[in-house]
């Protein structure tokens, strides 16, 4: 009996293996994989470079995304200007996070914005200046700080040509804002929450400094879809993915109250 049944078992055994096999196969054609990249970029990003991201606002964003779009992120901390050369030569599918410029236009597609905010001009909070900061001319004279790889907008780039304005680029936020404190630069140029963020496990240092507003307009943040990539075709499911969110208040709860 029992060799009669092995037989048996074994013709059934064929085409059941053979079903799972064919619909894993399916689910992987139904589940396409992407790979988006960012630096270190707290909130919006956490973790540290050549790792997947630990945390943040644009973690929060993708997995929130991987469910409504049926899509699989891989999702990974490079170098800021290796990530946008990996995007650009379609190494990587896109960039998790950005802001956009004409350069980054040329090889990125923008869905619809996901965020907005403005940088601030943060200073020595013991410093005082002659100027309120309304326009880019009140820069003059002073060392800026910047972070290497940012885009500060063509507003500005074009009144560090007409005004010689002094600019300085670190590598990151927070030394940039340790090099405010120790007087190397004279003001430094980040969003609020980043720069709260970065200075977040050093209260000392944080309580040496504070921000003025500025004369930076609120820039839209976007996803950055590949040229390079098959992706490039998906801009319209972005699109509707995240018009959706923000009509049910998923881009807020996760990005919070955004300025006008």
């Amino acid at each position: 009996m029992t060799h009669t049944l092995r037989p048996f078992v074994g013709y059934l055994l064929v085409p059941l293996l053979a079903a799972l096999s064919f619909h894993s196969a399916a689910n992987d054609q139904r589940q396409p994989t992407y790979r988006f990249c960012e630096d270190p970029w707290p909130p919006y990003t956490v973790g540290e470079t050549s790792l997947p991201p630990k945390s943040g606002m644009a973690v929060e964003l993708f997995e929130e995304l991987e469910q409504r779009l049926g899509m699989t992120f891989h999702l990974r901390l490079l170098p800021w200007k290796r990530c946008l050369l990996w995007a650009k030569e379609g190494k990587y599918d896109g960039v998790m996070l950005l802001t956009r410029n004409e350069d980054r236009s040329r090889y990125l597609s923008f869905p619809v914005a996901v965020h907005q905010d403005a940088n601030v001009v943060w200073a020595l909070k013991s410093r005082t200046f002659e100027r309120d900061f309304r326009t880019f001319k009140d820069f003059q004279g002073l060392r800026i700080g910047l972070t290497e790889g940012f885009n500060y907008g063509e507003a500005f780039d074009q009144a560090v040509e007409e005004y010689r304005l002094k600019v300085d680029s670190g590598p990151t936020v927070l030394s940039n804002m340790l090099r405010l404190a120790l007087g190397r630069i004279d003001i430094f140029l980040v969003n609020r929450v980043v720069g709260e963020s970065a200075t977040e496990d050093r209260p000392s240092l944080r309580e040496k400094l504070t921000y003025h507003r500025g004369p930076f307009e609120a820039v839209p943040f976007f996803i950055g879809l590949s040229k390079s990539s098959p992706i490039k075709a998906e801009v319209p499911r972005f699109n509707e993915a995240l018009e959706n969110m923000k009509q049910d208040g998923t881009i807020n709860r996760i990005f919070g109250t955004q300025p006008p």
